[in-house]
């Protein structure tokens, strides 16, 4: 074997070590999100469907979250304090927050009041590792009314949306882009 073949041979081989350790070192520095969660407005879309009860119209939001520890999302299990029912009133019986705003004469948008709990609802537990670790991914919450109720057709709506999470910290607050009916 020549010199000339054997630098090449340990060259390649260094580099090959150099390349193994970079990928090696990127996975084991996760990203640094805070533990409370943030969210950005990702889609909204609106279809109409015809069913044995009649029409209806699927509104499906979705947002990007991240969150430091991965604390998010509740089991069917998460039934007692600070999780509990607590005859309706309790918010945190829920972890996804979504109140829906009608669009005025005037352009500007005023909330549309549905009552104790309203559209709020709870996504599944994200993080099943067990392990306090960074999670970010999308949400995607399903709204179905019936035609016409409790939005007639032609009126435009848009949805301000956030989260929470195990700990009870509340992520910021975003709003959807507006559709119509």
């Amino acid at each position: 074997m020549t010199q000339s073949s054997t630098l090449f041979r340990v060259l390649g081989l260094s580099l090959l070590v150099a390349l193994a350790s970079l990928a090696v070192s990127s996975c084991i520095n996760p990203p640094d999100y805070p533990d409370t969660p943030s969210i950005e407005f990702k889609t909204i879309t609106k279809e109409r469907f015809r069913t044995d009860g009649g029409l209806i119209d699927s509104v499906k939001v979705t947002v990007s979250f991240k969150d430091g520890d991965g604390d998010l999302g509740l089991s069917n299990q998460d039934t007692n304090p600070p999780y509990d029912y607590g005859n309706g009133q309790n918010r945190y019986y829920n972890n996804y927050f979504i109140q829906p705003q009608i669009q005025q004469t005037d352009g500007t948008f005023k909330n549309y009041d549905v009552g104790t709990g309203g559209y709020d609802s709870r996504y599944p537990v994200l993080n099943t590792s067990g392990r306090s670790e960074p999670l970010k991914g999308d949400l995607t919450l399903n709204l179905v009314f019936s035609a016409g109720l409790p939005f007639r057709a032609g009126t435009v709506v848009r949805f301000q949306v956030n989260i929470v999470d195990r700990a009870l910290n509340e992520s910021n607050v975003i709003t959807t882009e507006p559709i119509t009916f």
